[in-house]
């Protein structure tokens, strides 16, 4: 798994709605002042965690050398786990791409990516 690459985990509707400026600022950054972020590692637990009642997501694939010193690896009380928070808006230029992911018939999503990538 390439550790220059981190995910967040959106839709195509809040990725258009909450760019401004060649800016992505969703609802959480102004609500607890950071961005949801997780390693490649993490991505298919977090999706299917959080984002269980939807049917479709889009991963923001994002270059983690153009963030600086605003990402911060937090530990997470439900998990244990460290995962990286974003303390600053994304910049649109960091977001290297964008992959639409369907949930699977039995509404789990298959993100595919493993520590051997």
């Amino acid at each position: 798994m390439r550790h220059d690459l981190l995910f967040h985990i959106t839709s195509k509707k809040e990725w258009k709605e909450y760019q401004n400026n060649g800016r992505y600022e969703p609802e959480t950054l102004e609500d607890e002042g950071f961005i949801h972020c997780s390693s490649g590692e993490q991505i298919e637990d977090t999706a299917n965690r959080l984002f269980s009642d939807k049917d479709k997501i889009l991963l923001l694939v994002i270059d983690v050398s153009t963030l600086g010193e605003n990402i911060k690896y937090e530990k997470d009380e439900e998990t244990g786990e460290k995962f990286p928070h974003l303390y600053e808006p994304l910049e649109s230029s960091a977001v290297i791409d964008k992959i639409e992911v369907g949930a699977e018939d039995d509404g789990t999503f298959n993100i595919g990516f493993s520590s051997n990538s």
